[in-house]
C-alpha cells in the first residue's frame, strides 16, 4: 500500500487493457496505412511536379509529400519487425545490434521529417491566407523563388534543431540475458560500462541513505535502552526491601532462558523460510536455459547525469514541434475563414451592384465600374476558394491529430517518469 500511495496513478487499467488488445492489430493497421500513404504521396509528387502544375502552393504540397513519403517508407520495416514478426523471431535476432542501430535512426528520422511536414503546413496556411486576404501582394510575397527558399530553409532548420537533441539523449546498450526454455527472461544485466557505473552510483546512494536511516534508528534505540535501564534500576531498588536479590536474579535467568528459547525458534523459522524462498527463487533455473546478448536503446550517459537535457528534448518535442505550430494553425485557420467570408461578401456586393447598374462606394469614394469579368476569371476565383476550403479541412484534421500529442508531451515534461511510463508509452 505504501508504494502505491507514494507513486501517483495517472492512467488506470483501462489504458493497459486497450494497449494490450490494440497492440495485436497495430502492426497490420499501420502497415496498410503506410502502403496506402506511400502510393498516394508518390502520385501526388508525380502530378504536382508536372510543368503545367508549377505554382507556389503546389511546390509546398510537393515538399509535404516528399517528407510524408519518407516517413511512410521508413515506418514499414519498423512495424513489420517490431509488431508483425515479433513473435516469430528469436530474441537475439529481434534485439540485434543492427536492429538497435535502426531503432536509434528511427527515433530521430521520423521526428525530423514530421517537424518539416508540420512547418510546411504552417507555411501553406500563411501562403493561402495571403492569397485570399492580400491578392494584390500574393505574387510579390509568395512568388516561386520565395517559396523554394522557404521550403529549403524548413528542411535545413528542422534537421539542425531536432536531430542533435534526439541524438544526444539515447545510446545503444549491450545486455547479457539468461532465458529459459520458454523464452522467459530469468536474469538480465548490462554489459555497457556507463550503465554499470550508473547503477553502482544509484546503489551507493541508496546504501548511504539506508546507513543514515539505520544510524538514526540506532541512536533512538540507544536512548530508549538507557531509559529502560534507568527504570529497571529504580524498580530493583524499590523491590529490594521486599524480595531477596537471589530471587530477582533467578527470575532474570528464567526470563533470559525463555527469551533465548523463543529467539532460537524464530531463527529456525526464519532459516526455513529463507530456504523455501531460495528454492522458489532458483526454481526457474531448473528449466533448460541459455545466455544471449541483446542490444537495446537506452538513455545516454549524458542524459542520465543531466536531467535538464531530457526536459529540453521533451520541451522541443511538445512545444516547438507540436504546440506552437498548432496554435499558429488555429489562428491562421480562423483568419482564413474570415478572409474567405469577406472575399465572398465583396464578390457578391460587386456582382449585385453591377446587375443593378449602381457604382460601389468604398471609403466615401465612388469606384468606377470595371469591365465585367469573363467566365474564365470567375472560374479561377471559384477554384481558388475551393482550394482554400480543401486546405482548411486539411488544417483542421491536422489540428485534431497534433494538438493531443503536444499536450501529452507537455504533461510528460511536467509530471515526470510516472506519467511517461503509465500513459505516454501506452499511447
Amino acid at each position: 500500500m505504501a508504494t502505491n500511495e507514494s507513486q501517483p496513478i495517472y492512467c488506470g487499467s483501462g489504458l493497459d487493457n486497450f494497449h494490450t488488445s490494440y497492440k495485436i492489430w497495430h502492426g497490420y493497421v499501420s502497415l496498410i496505412v503506410c502502403i496506402l500513404g506511400t502510393v498516394a504521396n508518390t502520385l501526388n509528387i508525380i502530378v504536382l511536379t508536372r510543368k503545367e502544375m508549377r505554382s507556389p502552393t503546389n511546390a509546398i504540397l510537393t515538399g509535404l509529400a516528399v517528407a510524408d513519403l519518407a516517413v511512410m517508407l521508413e515506418y514499414i520495416p519498423y512495424t513489420t519487425h517490431d509488431y508483425i514478426l515479433a513473435q516469430r523471431l528469436p530474441r537475439e535476432q529481434r534485439l540485434s545490434y543492427a536492429w538497435a542501430c535502426f531503432i536509434k535512426f528511427h527515433s530521430i528520422f521520423p521526428q525530423v521529417l514530421h517537424t518539416i511536414s508540420i512547418w510546411l503546413t504552417v507555411t501553406l496556411a500563411v501562403w493561402r491566407y495571403i492569397a485570399v486576404g492580400y491578392p494584390q501582394k500574393n505574387s510579390i510575397w509568395c512568388g516561386m523563388r520565395t517559396t523554394m527558399y522557404t521550403i529549403f530553409t524548413a528542411y535545413i532548420v528542422c534537421i539542425l534543431v531536432v536531430s542533435p537533441s534526439f541524438y544526444l539523449v539515447t545510446a545503444i546498450v549491450e545486455f547479457l540475458e539468461t532465458v529459459d526454455g520458454h523464452g522467459k527472461i530469468v536474469y538480465s544485466e548490462p554489459l555497457t560500462q556507463y550503465i554499470i557505473d550508473y547503477h553502482n552510483e544509484m546503489a551507493n546512494q541508496t546504501q548511504l541513505q539506508a546507513t543514515a536511516t539505520a544510524a538514526a534508528a540506532q541512536v533512538a534505540a540507544s536512548a530508549l535502552a538507557v531509559t529502560n535501564v534507568s527504570a529497571f534500576n529504580e524498580t530493583v531498588t524499590t523491590l529490594a526491601g521486599t524480595w531477596n536479590v537471589s530471587d530477582i536474579v533467578d527470575g532474570m535467568l528464567a526470563t533470559t532462558s525463555a527469551t533465548t528459547t523463543t529467539t532460537n525458534t524464530m531463527i529456525a523459522t526464519t532459516i526455513q523460510q529463507l530456504q523455501q524462498q531460495e528454492v522458489l527463487t532458483q526454481s526457474p533455473w531448473q528449466l533448460p536455459h541459455h545466455n544471449i546478448t541483446v542490444y537495446r536503446l537506452y538513455h545516454s550517459d549524458l542524459a542520465l547525469h543531466n536531467k535538464s537535457l531530457l526536459y529540453t528534448t521533451f520541451l522541443i518535442y511538445s512545444v516547438l514541434i507540436k504546440l506552437i505550430p498548432c496554435i499558429a494553425l488555429t489562428i491562421l485557420s480562423v483568419r482564413l475563414i474570415v478572409a474567405l467570408l469577406e472575399a465572398k461578401r465583396r464578390r457578391k456586393m460587386l456582382t449585385s451592384n453591377a446587375a443593378n447598374g449602381m457604382k460601389p462606394i468604398v471609403n466615401g469614394k465612388v469606384l468606377e465600374q470595371r469591365p465585367r469579368k469573363n467566365s474564365k476569371t470567375l472560374e479561377k476565383e471559384k477554384q481558388t476558394d475551393r482550394t482554400t476550403r480543401m486546405l482548411l479541412a486539411v488544417l483542421l484534421l491536422f489540428l485534431i491529430t497534433e494538438f493531443p500529442q503536444g499536450i501529452m508531451g507537455l504533461l510528460n515534461t511536467m509530471l515526470g517518469d510516472e506519467f511517461y511510463m503509465q500513459c505516454y508509452l501506452k499511447l
